[in-house]
């Protein structure tokens, strides 16, 4: 979910996504997924088809003020004294909400066979041999060609949007139907539809948090505290 993930960033984390996704277990990732646990644990790549669309963008202007009890544990806060800083962020945590955004996003997670994942990937995005779109669906990523589609979803979870992308974000073949969030593409009726469903819907579709380090009066403390808090987090994440 790296990729899903790549509007959320926080300042010193190296893989972001992991803050949201390192507790999730087998089920949690089926589901968002949309996959089978089958195809989630094969060799298979994957490929996240994803449509944006932001309402709201917030960013966070001036300096941010702490409250007061927060206020005076940060200037307790002294260049190399590791207990100050480890204190603050266990008490009143490391970073604070630069910007974020509002919005929904409609996603599809396609699994490929190793071999034409390995394909697609050199052809269209290393050496750039296939850049019109209709072509990358026909020849990589159509229903026939995949190892399985998975389920349409959109991130607010909204009920009726659901049931809009299960029953009709579908390409319908002789024999079979299939999830596919390229017929919002190929029809505008479709693509209309869902604009009317999602006016309401909500869900944080990018978010950057900044270190509250930043806020320190010096470069050498807030050097200091970046150091402490990036090495604590780089351990988190390898824990997890």
């Amino acid at each position: 979910m790296k990729h899903y993930f790549h509007d959320f960033t926080a300042e010193g984390v190296k893989e972001p996504h992991r803050l949201y996704t390192g507790s999730w277990r087998t089920p949690t990732t089926v589901k968002y997924f949309g996959l089978s646990e089958d195809t989630l644990h094969s060799d298979a790549g994957f490929v996240l088809v994803k449509l944006v669309k932001p309402k709201v963008a917030v960013r966070t202007e001036g300096v941010p003020v702490l409250k007061e009890d927060a206020a005076k544990a940060f200037a307790n806060i002294r260049v190399g004294d590791e207990a100050s800083v480890k204190d603050f962020a266990e008490d009143y945590g490391s970073h604070y909400i630069r910007s974020l955004t509002i919005g929904d996003a409609v996603y599809q997670i396609l699994a490929l066979d190793r071999e034409k994942y390995i394909r697609a990937k050199t052809d269209v995005l290393i050496e750039k041999k296939v850049s019109d779109f209709n072509k990358i669906y026909e020849e990589y990523l159509a229903p026939w060609i995949v190892k399985e589609s998975g389920r349409v979803q959109a991130a607010s979870g909204d009920s009726r949007v659901a049931e809009f992308l299960d029953e009709r974000v579908v390409m319908k073949t002789q024999f079979n139907r299939y999830p596919s969030i390229f017929e919002i593409r190929k029809n505008d009726r479709l693509l209309d539809e869902l604009e009317v469903l999602t006016r309401n819907t909500e869900a944080v579709i990018a978010l950057v948090f900044r270190s509250i380090g930043a806020l320190l009066p010096t470069v050498q403390a807030q050097d200091y505290y970046n150091e402490i808090v990036n090495t604590a987090l780089a351990l988190w994440e390898v824990n997890i």
